[in-house]
């Protein structure tokens, strides 16, 4: 009896080790192996993504808000901003009231007009340059 005990005892841990492995052989197979690295792959690539997207956010922001600190900070009292100016699409001492500056842009056409001459005017309008 106690032979057939033992007997039934042994079968039975084969029974479980040889499932165990398989499962465990199953885990490690080539298949296995790929399938879990794409998951990573894929999830990694998430948090990657969504990183990025946060940090492109939040650069934005701090660039928009330290711009126009900086262009408050250039601009004298009075002063009108920059973008405004370009935007209404006015010429050089137009700002200024200066009625010469405008019959000259009105007498030559744009592509005249001296490059230099141009920023160098513009840069006086908006009282700073680099």
């Amino acid at each position: 009896m106690r032979r057939l005990f033992w007997v039934g005892v042994g079968v039975a841990v084969t029974v479980v080790v040889v499932r165990k492995g398989r499962q465990v052989a199953a885990r490690y197979a080539p298949e296995a192996v790929v399938e879990r690295a794409e998951k990573a792959a894929q999830d990694a690539g998430r948090r990657a993504e969504t990183f990025v997207g946060a940090f492109r956010d939040e650069f934005a922001r701090a660039r928009e808000r330290r711009e126009s600190e900086l262009t408050a900070a250039l601009l004298a009292d009075g002063q009108p901003d920059p973008a405004d100016v370009r935007a209404s699409g006015l010429r050089p001492g137009d700002l200024r009231g200066d009625r010469g500056a405008r019959a000259r842009h009105a007498a030559r056409p744009d592509d005249a007009v001296d490059p230099t001459a141009q920023i160098e005017a513009d840069e006086a309008d908006l009282g700073y340059s680099f």
